[in-house]
C-alpha cells in the first residue's frame, strides 16, 4: 500500500515538472505612506532642501505664512474657497493649480482617461489673474504633449500629456502656464504626473518643482493638498468652541443633576429592622378561619384553660362559686367575654375570633 501511494506521489511530482509554466509579474503600485499620498516623494525632497512642508488631508484656509500651494483643480470648486485664496495670492503667494491626474486616488499604475473639470469659479479666478484654459480642447480626443518648459528663464525637460491648453495672456497655448498676480503667482500645471511619486525622479521634474517652490517671494511652508474633505466637528470646533463648552457644561450639569452615579452621595441607610411575623400570623390565620373558621385554634387553647382552672378552684376554695365569675376576677376581663371564650362554639367572624383567641391567651398567663 506504501509502496503504491509513493508511485502515485512520484508520478504526480513528475507531472508538475514537466509542465510549463511563466511567471509574469504585475506591479500594482506603492506601499504604505505613498499609497496613499501621491505627493509624499516630493514633499521628502522638499524638505531635503530646507523648506518647511506640510501635508493636507483636508481643506484650510491658506496662511499668511504659507508660501506655496500645490493644489489639485478639483478641491478648488466652491467660492468660499476661491476668496480665501485668491486674497492669499494678491498678498504673496504662490498658487500651484494641477488639473489632470491631480487626484489622490488616481491610480497611476492604470491606464485611465483623466476626468477633466474644472468648477466655474476656478476658471474665472483664472482669467481675473490673467490665465486661460482651453477647455473645448478636452471633448476631444486630441492630447498636447511638451517636451521642455520654459520657466523662469530655465529649459527643464519633462515628460507631459494633456487633454485641454492653458496660456498666458499674450502666449501660446500648452500645458503650462504661470504669472505674475500683484505680489503672488498663479501656475497652471495640466499635467500632474511629472510631480508624483512614480514619475518624479524621471527627466527634470524635481528640478521643475524646485523651480516652482523658488518663484515664490515668501520664504514660508510647501503646502501639499490631497484632499477637500470638511469634517461638520472640525469646523464647529474653530469657529464655534465657545458654543460647544457652554453644551458641555450643560450636559454635565444635567447628568450630575439626574444620574445617582454623578450625583451627590447618599445618606447612610441605617439595616433594616429584623422582619416581625405579623403577616405570617395573619395568613396562618386566614387559613385556619378558610379551613374550620377557627375551631382548630380555640379548642386545644379551652382544653388547656379549663384543665388548668379546674386545679386551682379547690386550692383557692371556691368550689361553689361562680366559675366564670372567679375566672373574670381573677382575670380582669368582662364576665360575658370569659363566656364566650369558653362557651361559644364557633366565632361569627374574623374580629370575634381574634378576640376570643386573645382572651383565652391572657386567661392562661393568668392561670399560669
Amino acid at each position: 500500500m506504501r509502496r503504491l501511494q509513493r508511485l502515485i506521489l512520484g508520478g504526480l511530482l513528475l507531472g508538475v515538472c514537466a509542465c510549463e509554466h511563466e511567471y509574469v509579474e504585475y506591479e500594482t503600485g506603492y506601499k504604505g505612506r505613498a499609497r496613499v499620498n501621491p505627493w509624499l516623494a516630493a514633499e521628502t525632497f522638499a524638505r531635503k532642501y530646507g523648506y518647511e512642508v506640510e501635508s493636507l488631508a483636508a481643506w484650510r484656509a491658506p496662511r499668511p505664512a504659507d508660501a506655496v500651494w500645490l493644489v489639485p483643480a478639483s478641491i478648488l470648486n466652491n467660492e468660499s474657497f476661491i476668496r480665501r485664496i485668491e486674497t492669499w495670492v494678491h498678498a504673496g503667494g504662490h498658487l500651484v493649480v494641477l488639473v489632470e491626474h491631480a487626484a489622490a486616488d488616481t491610480n497611476d499604475w492604470r491606464s485611465s482617461e483623466p476626468e477633466f473639470s474644472l468648477a466655474k469659479p476656478l476658471l474665472g479666478m483664472l482669467q481675473r489673474m490673467g490665465v486661460e484654459v482651453d477647455e473645448n480642447t478636452a471633448t476631444h480626443s486630441k492630447t498636447t504633449s511638451a517636451e521642455t518648459i520654459l520657466f523662469e528663464g530655465g529649459e527643464f525637460k519633462v515628460e507631459t500629456k494633456s487633454h485641454a491648453t492653458v496660456k498666458a495672456r499674450g502666449s501660446k497655448p500648452g500645458v503650462f502656464a504661470s504669472v505674475p498676480v500683484r505680489s503672488g503667482r498663479v501656475s497652471v500645471v495640466m499635467d500632474a504626473r511629472p510631480l508624483r511619486n512614480r514619475w518624479i525622479a524621471d527627466n527634470q521634474h524635481a528640478e521643475f518643482l524646485l523651480a516652482l517652490i523658488e518663484a515664490s517671494r515668501n520664504r514660508g511652508a510647501v503646502v501639499f493638498v490631497r484632499g477637500a474633505g470638511l469634517s461638520f466637528w472640525g469646523l464647529a470646533g474653530r469657529h464655534l468652541w465657545p458654543v460647544l463648552c457652554g453644551m458641555a457644561v450643560l450636559l454635565g450639569w444635567w447628568l450630575w443633576k439626574n444620574l445617582s452615579r454623578f450625583g451627590p452621595l447618599e445618606a447612610e441607610v441605617p439595616p433594616a429592622a429584623a422582619p416581625g411575623y405579623d403577616h405570617h400570623l395573619e395568613a396562618l390565620g386566614n387559613f385556619y378561619w378558610r379551613l374550620d373558621r377557627a375551631a382548630a385554634l380555640v379548642s386545644p387553647l379551652r382544653e388547656q384553660l379549663l384543665e388548668r382552672a379546674q386545679r386551682m378552684c379547690p386550692r383557692s376554695a371556691r368550689m361553689d362559686e361562680d366559675f366564670l365569675l372567679a375566672l373574670a376576677t381573677r382575670s380582669g376581663l368582662p364576665r360575658e367575654r370569659v363566656w364566650r371564650a369558653l362557651a361559644e362554639p364557633v366565632p361569627a367572624d374574623t374580629l370575634t375570633a381574634t378576640r376570643t383567641i386573645a382572651d383565652l391567651q391572657v386567661l392562661l398567663k393568668v392561670l399560669a
